[in-house]
């Protein structure tokens, strides 16, 4: 996950649902579909198709999910959940997985139009809970518009709010903010100055690890339950029982070398092994 956050910690889930909802769909490729007529492959389609814009999915509950891609690369991600928010991979995952259950809508970008989107989930904070009214919006932006600023100006007045990007000094989206605000506070959000990391490929490196080290837990127990039936013959049994289940699969090894522990040793081995694999159990 990015070292910057957004947004994420300065507006209610509420309001960055609000936003999320609210950005330009000039360039529909779908709106309002059920998740099962889009799904399965549906994120490694739109990142094999280069795909530039975003994903809006709506869940039970007005629940909301976002993911943000540029030229394939998953760049944003955020669910909306009961008690908060998620973001970053574990994002993306809890997006991923509900797919199926929600209402999807896609919409196309140019693609120098989304590191104004995504500062509002992982950019860096240039101002922060201004009181709107006092300030001079034309001497607030002209500034932006100078050094060419990247980014988002949001209101945010209660559970409600707007947001004005910036691409460049440029204003998109043909949405200019007014010259005076009423109400509210303002937060300034400048868009990361590296490319974020693409999240799928960065989830798809946690999983990786964490099958290795599951992997590599499941064989320590084995070789512990080894020792205390075989003593030294452990280490041989061992080396064989890794030639014949060998898998990058742990829950398949899990239960190759449990069953072989019930049948070969006696059931109490594969007790003793379940414990040393989740000793907190």
């Amino acid at each position: 996950m990015s070292v910057y956050q957004g947004l994420l910690e300065r507006i209610s889930p509420s309001l960055m649902g609000h936003l999320l909802d609210a950005l330009s769909r000039r360039d529909p490729l779908v709106e309002h579909a059920p998740g099962g007529l889009l799904i399965p492959e549906l994120i490694e389609r739109l990142r094999g198709e280069g795909f530039s814009g975003y994903l809006l999915a709506r869940f039970s509950g007005e629940e909301r999910g976002w993911l943000a891609f540029y030229r394939g690369r998953l760049l944003g991600a955020w669910r909306q959940t009961t008690y908060g928010h998620l973001s970053g991979t574990v994002a993306y995952r809890a997006v991923q997985r509900e797919l199926g259950l929600a209402t999807l809508s896609l919409y196309r970008l140019q693609p120098d139009d989304l590191p104004p989107l995504v500062a509002l989930t992982q950019g860096s904070l240039r101002l922060t809970g201004v009181e709107a009214r006092e300030v001079a919006v034309e001497n607030l932006m002209q500034p932006l518009v100078q050094e060419q600023f990247t980014g988002a100006l949001v209101l945010e007045d209660g559970l409600v709010g707007q947001a004005w990007f910036l691409a460049r000094g440029k204003y998109l989206f043909e949405a200019l903010p007014p010259a005076r605000f009423a109400a509210g506070v303002l937060h300034l959000v400048q868009a990361p100055n590296q490319t974020p990391p693409d999240l799928y490929e960065q989830a798809q490196q946690e999983d990786r690890a964490q099958r290795s080290l599951r992997i590599s837990t499941a064989w320590n127990a084995a070789h512990e339950v080894l020792k205390e039936y075989m003593g030294r013959g452990a280490s041989l049994a061992l080396e064989r029982l890794q030639h014949i289940y060998a898998t990058d699969d742990p829950a398949s090894l899990e239960k190759n070398l449990r069953r072989w522990m019930t049948e070969s040793l006696e059931p109490n081995a594969a007790v003793l092994f379940d414990r040393l694999l989740r000793p907190t159990l």
